[in-house]
């Protein structure tokens, strides 16, 4: 049960296949290397017998620092080619990757004394939990979550707090959608989830992509151990319709959402439910076989992000110095400032960062947009090539030691892991600017630990009385 995953036979199989790919591909080294890393992320952060959560958020942020490895192959070029600062893109590359691994060994360092021995399996029975009080449950969380996540943003300091909070309504989802498939009744479950999905769609910031990461990763606990073909092909089909989603939404996205500010440049939507599904479905409809390509450009441009780290290297330290520092000291010394106690802390505008490190002018929040460097860049800000990569290790020490007290402080394997999800959209995304990913991580613990203290007992009681 201590062991940590190895890839098995179709791993194996796959990696194999993998690296043949690679050496018959365009960028032959920057390929075996992109394929080598998350097969090293696997050994270092997944655990057998525990949920795959941190390493899919890992396999994340590797996807933004990896992609455009697998474009460049796609059409034949050079990878420098396929980049807007191509400057420094392979040492940024690979600067990305030996990051992730440092991030991986920081998180190891915790699992390996992490004892899963006495928290079971992920197998449910149907009398485990009461199925009409789960669905109950997740209902009101799903139909009050975007009014207090809207209403937090009234609230000036309990901001972070209360969105952070109700964030945990992905705990309930977590268990609902396990039970459902270990149970088979998961009917009702896919349409409670689709219509979680369309809804996510109508504000300016649509989350449906968060309900793709949690459905695929509740599918490989449930059958990514027995991996029949009856098995495979849920998870291939979640895949697929979440990438063509994705294409589709990244294509009408820029009208859909001049639609939703009505015009103004600002990130908000000042149109209804049912206007706005309107217009989304009209845009979908009108979206030919050149929109799906322009869609599929779009989408790999949006998930790569090492082209600001290639920016920031060309001109930190040449332009501007390193900070030694200042910009991680600046993380935490924020999480010590609440807004509650602190109204007129500072409002940090991650545009006007991007544009001092990167020596490129950016719009910021006055023109209703926010370019951030990603917390890898701004880690090279502080600390230059070789120290970014000790904070980085560091701070995956501080993430695996969150993750170990959650996991050892549930009652089992399968409420801990819910309890975790709600940390994986923190610590998923390349793009994070230092001071949220720090401040979010944060106030998560907290949140957590406010659930734990005054809430998880008594709602456990209820679901499976």
């Amino acid at each position: 049960m201590n062991k940590f995953r190895s890839p098995g036979k179709e791993g194996t199989a796959i990696f194999v296949l993998g690296i043949i790919y690679a050496i018959m591909s365009y960028n032959t080294l920057l390929t075996i290397s992109a394929i080598i890393v998350p097969f090293i992320l696997m050994k270092l952060v997944w655990r057998k017998g525990d949920s795959p959560i941190l390493f899919f958020a890992l396999l994340a942020q590797w996807v933004a620092v990896s992609i455009k490895v697998f474009y460049a192959n796609y059409t034949g070029v050079d990878f420098i080619t396929v980049h807007d600062y191509p400057e420094h893109i392979e040492a940024a590359f690979y600067l990305g990757l030996i990051g992730l691994i440092a991030l991986a060994i920081g998180i190891h360092i915790q699992l390996r004394t992490l004892n899963l021995e006495d928290k079971g399996t992920f197998t449910i029975r149907e009398s485990d939990y009461n199925y009409s009080k789960l669905l109950r449950t997740y209902l009101i969380c799903s139909f009050s979550y975007p009014i207090l996540y809207a209403l937090s943003f009234t609230l000036g300091g309990l901001q972070q707090p209360l969105s952070k909070f109700v964030e945990f309504k992905w705990a309930i989802f977590f268990l609902f959608m396990l039970y459902s498939f270990n149970t088979g009744r998961y009917k009702l479950f896919i349409l409670v989830a689709c219509y979680d999905i369309i809804i996510s769609l109508t504000g300016y910031f649509s989350g449906f992509k968060d309900y793709f990461f949690a459905l695929f990763i509740g599918m490989i606990i449930v059958f990514g151990k027995r991996l029949k073909p009856k098995h495979i092909i849920p998870l291939a089909l979640i895949l697929t319709i979440g990438t063509y989603f994705l294409m589709i939404w990244q294509h009408v996205k820029p009208e859909y959402r001049k639609f939703l500010s009505g015009g103004a440049e600002a990130q908000i939507s000042v149109r209804g439910t049912q206007e706005s599904l309107a217009k989304l479905l009209s845009l979908v409809l009108e979206t030919d076989q050149e929109g799906i390509e322009d869609g599929f450009e779009y989408t790999v441009a949006r998930l790569s992000y090492i082209d600001f780290l290639s920016a920031t290297m060309s001109n930190v330290p040449e332009n501007v110095p390193h900070t030694n520092g200042k910009l991680w000291t600046g993380a935490f010394t924020r999480i010590l400032q609440p807004r509650l106690l602190f109204p007129n802390k500072e409002v940090i505008d991650d545009s006007e960062k991007a544009s001092l490190y990167t020596g490129t002018e950016f719009y910021g929040a006055d023109k209703g947009t926010s370019v951030s460097l990603g917390y890898f860049a701004e880690s090279y800000v502080d600390f230059g090539m070789i120290g970014m990569h000790i904070i980085l290790l560091v701070f995956g020490f501080i993430i695996g030691s969150i993750y170990k007290f959650v996991i050892q402080e549930s009652p089992d394997i399968v409420v801990g892991s819910a309890l975790v999800l709600p940390m994986f959209y923190v610590i998923n995304s390349f793009e994070t600017a230092l001071d949220k990913i720090v401040g979010a991580l944060c106030m998560y613990f907290v949140m957590y630990l406010l659930v734990k203290t005054v809430f998880l007992k008594p709602l456990l009681n209820y679901l499976k009385s």
